[in-house]
């Protein structure tokens, strides 16, 4: 069993800081986003600075959109306590994610 410290972890601020992330990588502007699920701009850019919970529906649809597997979103929300876990992390979400049915391929 891995063991993780989720005393100091703000997801909405990191789910949103992969949002952006992802958004810039791809060239697409907040509102161009905003337009795509349903949302404000101004309610968009909330979700990015993680001063809102981004709706999870809202999310599976960025993530379609994105061509991007709604995982990746999440990547930086598990930090493990000691650093010689860090390899074992590393090779279970590679095996989840080799393993992972295409219908969670985005």
């Amino acid at each position: 069993m891995m063991n993780y410290d989720f005393t100091d972890i703000d997801v909405n601020a990191l789910v949103g800081k992969r949002i952006q992330k992802k958004r810039k990588e791809l060239g697409y502007t907040g509102m161009q986003i905003a337009e795509k699920i349903g949302v404000s701009q101004q309610q968009f850019s909330r979700y990015e600075r993680g001063m809102n919970k981004i709706d999870l529906s809202y999310l599976v649809l960025l993530a379609n959109y994105l061509n991007t597997p709604i995982y990746w979103f999440f990547e930086d929300c598990f930090i493990p306590k000691s650093s010689s876990e860090h390899s074992r992390i590393d090779k279970c979400s590679n095996i989840i994610a080799e393993a992972t049915p295409d219908v969670f391929s985005y």
